[in-house]
């Protein structure tokens, strides 16, 4: 399949939200006759009967990955860049178009695997998030759960304040990351390469952690 255009991705997600999300019927309307809508259809991703619009099951895929770059872009824009409201939309528009295959992924993994967007609608999930939920039970945990001299590497951050994630990320706590814990208290101590940092319980709790070696 060719790379689709600005427009025809924004033409699929308004579809998957018609169609998939609200379960609502979608006609031809405005979008009779264009390029992009014939595009669409000879790529074998939407279908035309009479007057209704219907997505085929690649245009499904298709569509629903278009949904969870625009919405990933959001959550990057808001959490991150502290975007304004009135902004964020036309904004994310604009940014989703760059995050292709596998980018999103890297996004999504820093930014904890968010289940919304700002505005509270779901996002889609991705290869990324069921790989994090199937090692979940079995090597991450927290870097509070850590011993001193325990080691690990950042598997990702998961925090409801953004400016508690803005701060970690600027101390270097990125996914894949080597971490350090070199003391529980009176505070949590850890260390990145040759750089330690003191934070609180609450927040070391927010950084999900592979464990490898120990001391």
């Amino acid at each position: 399949m060719k790379e689709l255009t600005d427009r025809e991705e924004e033409i699929l997600e308004h579809l998957w939200i018609k169609l998939e999300e609200r379960k609502e019927g979608v006609e031809q309307g405005a979008l009779r006759d264009s390029d992009e809508l014939r595009s669409l259809e000879t790529q074998g991703l939407v279908k035309l009967a009479g007057e209704s619009l219907t997505l085929t099951e690649r245009g499904r895929e298709e569509g629903r990955l278009c949904i969870r770059r625009h919405r990933l872009a959001e959550r990057l824009l808001h959490d991150i860049l502290d975007s304004e409201e009135a902004e964020l939309h036309a904004a994310s528009c604009k940014f989703e178009h760059g995050l292709h295959r596998g980018l999103e992924e890297r996004v999504c993994t820093i930014l904890g695997h968010p289940k919304t967007c700002p505005h509270g609608k779901p996002i889609p999930r991705g290869e990324c998030c069921k790989q994090r939920m199937k090692e979940a039970g079995q090597l991450i945990t927290t870097l509070a759960a850590l011993k001193s001299g325990e080691k690990g590497v950042v598997a990702y951050l998961h925090s409801e304040d953004r400016f508690d994630l803005r701060k970690l990320m600027a101390m270097g706590v990125i996914p894949g990351t080597a971490v350090t814990l070199v003391q529980r208290f009176p505070s949590y101590l850890f260390e990145i390469g040759h750089t330690q940092f003191a934070i609180d319980e609450d927040m070391a709790k927010q950084i999900y952690v592979r464990r490898t070696e120990g001391k």
